[in-house]
């Protein structure tokens, strides 16, 4: 049975590289470049921190309304 298994995914193994070179012969995937990369980095960590920033405040509003109720 182990050696069914092992021959079944060299095989599919096969097929599969096969495919993949069928498909990148037929179609060219080009990747387009940003003028400015760090930049990009830059700002989506900026909206990052912004939402956390956010997300805490609204957190902390919650809590603070929690806890000034009586118990």
């Amino acid at each position: 049975m182990l050696v069914f298994i092992v021959a079944v995914a060299i095989i599919g193994s096969f097929v599969v590289e096969y495919l993949v070179h069928l498909f990148a012969d037929n179609y060219e995937i080009e990747w387009a470049q940003q003028a400015d990369t760090t930049n990009s980095a830059q700002e989506i960590a900026i909206a990052m921190r912004e939402t956390h920033r956010e997300s805490e405040r609204q957190m902390n509003k919650a809590f603070k309304v929690a806890s000034d109720g009586r118990w």
